[in-house]
């Protein structure tokens, strides 16, 4: 382990002491290691190691009107070096409160430090992940030394906005409001003008609508949709999805169009029960990466797997065969914390 992150992290450790008597410290996160073993019949087995601590939510210093957040949502690896990153999310309508300031219903944050947000805001499920793996997530291109405020007014609305005043020539700016207009309806619309390589300007408009609560079903059912439109270019990118749960099936769509106007389609299906002690899964996935060639772009995965906790520890093992192709083990470890 190299000087420069032993020092760090020992300055880290001695801030957290110094300032545990008065300050609450929020640690929470997972521990996990294992293998998965890929046999494909055309070509050699493969061993890939899947070791890494990730801090699934935060560790941070919280205040009365203040929090400090330490390296969010980020994965920690074993052998490498990793730099200590710090936000502050500063309540100023806290802070306001307590000075005498009436604020009601208004909720104003201020967002500072590295790490700020650079994204508008979406309610996009996104269960195939094909807009993430598109990368064509509304967002900042050139994120730096960004601020951001945050803006609520009781459960009506919440604006965000995030700029980088230190670019002084493009000033690069994302903001987006969310919405909740009805109980189980969420919608959100946003803006930068630093999308893309060309730093067009785009918009994003997304909508979550949880069916089941809006017609009172008796299982879940939920539905999301994103559209981002890149202004300049004249593109658009669209992904929707519907899920549901019934009894331990559950079940989803998705659909996917990109900028290049290349549609995809996803579907799975699973199912999950206890079997004394052991929870046991199944799952089928289909996916079809271009709809107008469907048999030169689909796959499927049939998988399977078992789980079983035990003194803290929880004990896993997945299954994974793509049909046509290569079939995988892998045993693994958790320890939630």
């Amino acid at each position: 382990m190299k000087k420069k992150f032993v020092l760090t992290l020992a300055l880290v450790l001695m801030v957290a002491a110094s300032l545990m008597a008065a300050t609450p410290i929020e640690v929470s996160g997972t521990f996990k290691t294992g293998y998965k073993f890929a046999f494909n019949p055309n070509a050699v087995t493969q061993v890939e190691d899947d070791t890494e601590a990730k801090i699934a939510t935060t560790v941070a210093f919280t205040g009365d009107f203040w929090k400090v957040t330490l390296n969010d949502g980020e994965d920690v690896l074993f052998n490498s070096e990793y730099k200590i990153d710090a936000k502050a999310d500063i309540y100023l309508d806290k802070a306001l409160a307590a000075e005498g300031m009436d604020m009601g219903d208004i909720a104003l944050t201020l967002h500072v430090g590295t790490g700020v947000g650079a994204s508008a805001p979406t309610v996009l499920a996104d269960k195939n992940e094909f807009r993430k793996k598109d990368a064509s997530k509304l967002e900042m291109k050139t994120p730096g030394d960004n601020f951001g405020i945050t803006l609520g007014y009781s459960t009506l609305f919440k604006v965000y906005a995030s700029v980088d005043p230190t670019n002084t020539a493009a000033m690069p700016i994302v903001a987006g409001v969310t919405l909740d207009p009805i109980e189980g309806v969420t919608a959100t619309v946003g803006f930068t003008n630093d999308y893309t390589a060309a730093s067009n300007n785009g918009i994003v408009v997304s909508a979550k609508a949880d069916v089941a609560k809006l017609v009172d079903l008796d299982f879940a059912l939920a539905v999301t949709g994103e559209l981002i439109y890149d202004l300049d270019a004249s593109k658009s990118v669209i992904t929707a999805d519907a899920a549901t749960t019934i009894e331990g099936i559950g079940l989803w769509v998705a659909y996917f169009k990109n900028a290049a106007n290349v549609n995809a389609l996803a579907a799975k299906a699973s199912y999950e029960t206890k079997v004394e002690d052991i929870t046991v899964s199944a799952s089928f996935k289909a996916v079809m990466t271009d709809l107008s060639n469907i048999s030169g772009t689909d796959s499927y995965t049939i998988g399977a797997g078992a789980k079983y906790a035990m003194g803290g520890v929880n004990y896993a093992l997945d299954a994974e065969y793509v049909v046509g192709g290569a079939f995988s083990l892998s045993p693994s470890l958790s320890i939630a914390f």
